[in-house]
């Protein structure tokens, strides 16, 4: 059922995408979200399988891409985690009086860049435009992101049931990750659908609460400029530049890193068309900015800002492409260890730009 529901996503577009949850994950450390640690290298992508996307690996090994939190809305004081009334590109805060006064640089903008959707700042209330400021469900996600399924529509995790809370999940058992006290971490994401945004990494002690203030206490450090892009099928590593972020960010001064990977450039982020019929006008495309198409390219109209490389694009990175174009890769980043020896929690959150969404997986560190 999950695997039709993500296959007719790609193939109809803005209905089925706000039903249909699944778009990324922390790779590694294996976080407790990744029911029974599936292996994310065992992911092969649509059209060259008959398996369960949400069974499988890649992004959403274990079916960890479904922990995430749904309808956080800069300026209230919670997450809905109900379906926004008016859908996830253009809903309306679900508290009485947001507040819209967002902190992050227009230059560090991943959607709709220069508010050219014929629908303004349509964006303004969501995650990354706040980043960190805005509620969540549970610091290590909501079970499905939703507290019902709406339906049919959304998808229960393995293992859980819908509504629960990942900070209550146990550690995964047989897995031991040990970092060194003052030295140099790697953690890894993938992108399954690609909402914008970015992200950062931070530490809560194992034997405390795990809470937004516990986690926001330790925000960790990016190591160097650039990220790795590592693929899973022992292709050559990249190296692409990294944007860090540091002003308007919570907790005060933490440095968050952008999202590298560009949607295409309209309102829906994929199957960008010139169509003046669209009534939400979700795929038409933005006229008046973008970046130019490569080769190959199956944007027709450019992304929202430049590809870093090849196959690093677009908003359905599940997608038919098989062989050497699969987007089999991870977002590797290098992490400052704190000067600290103990039990914690790693935890992940991604907060987005094109959805009122925030994703948030834990996994559990020995430092030595």
């Amino acid at each position: 059922m999950a695997f039709n529901c993500f296959f007719v996503t790609m193939l109809v577009g803005l209905n089925f995408l706000n039903q249909c949850e699944s778009h990324g994950g922390l790779t590694f450390p294996p976080p407790r979200n990744n029911h029974n640690n599936i292996n994310p290298a065992n992911f092969t992508p649509p059209g060259n399988t008959t398996g369960d996307l949400y069974h499988a690996g890649g992004p959403c090994a274990g079916s960890e891409c479904l922990w995430f939190s749904e309808g956080c809305y800069h300026g209230c004081s919670n997450c809905s985690l109900n379906y926004p009334s008016a859908g996830n590109y253009y809903g309306t805060p679900s508290c009485s009086d947001p507040n819209p006064k967002f902190t992050l640089p227009e230059a560090y903008r991943t959607w709709n860049i220069g508010n050219v959707s014929k629908h303004g700042d349509w964006t303004k209330f969501h995650p990354w435009r706040s980043p960190g400021h805005n509620p969540v469900g549970d610091s290590c996600g909501i079970a499905g992101g939703y507290l019902a399924t709406r339906g049919g529509g959304g998808q229960t995790p393995d293992g859980a049931k819908q509504g629960d809370h990942g900070s209550k999940l146990p550690p995964l058992k047989g897995v031991n990750t040990t970092w060194v006290a003052g030295g140099i971490a790697e953690a890894g994401w993938m992108v399954g659908a690609n909402h914008g945004g970015g992200y950062i990494y931070s530490l809560c002690p194992l034997t405390s609460e795990l809470t937004e203030d516990c986690f926001n206490q330790m925000p960790l450090s990016f190591i160097g400029n650039n990220h790795t892009i590592r693929y899973l099928d022992n292709r050559t590593d990249l190296q692409i530049p990294a944007t860090a972020v540091s002003i308007g960010t919570n907790p005060f001064g933490s440095t968050w890193r952008m999202n590298p990977i560009p949607a295409c450039n309209c309102d829906e982020g994929f199957n960008c068309e010139m169509n003046s019929t669209q009534d939400d006008g979700a795929r038409i495309p933005y006229s008046n900015h973008g970046s130019p198409k490569p080769a190959g390219f199956s944007c027709p109209f450019g992304t929202q800002f430049p590809v870093p490389f090849d196959y690093g694009y677009g908003q359905q990175i599940w997608d038919l492409r098989t062989g050497v174009d699969a987007d089999v890769w991870v977002i590797v980043d290098q992490l400052q260890v704190p000067n600290v020896q103990g039990s914690y929690v790693l935890r992940w959150r991604w907060d987005v730009e094109q959805n009122p969404q925030i994703w948030t997986h834990c996994a559990d560190i020995t430092i030595i």
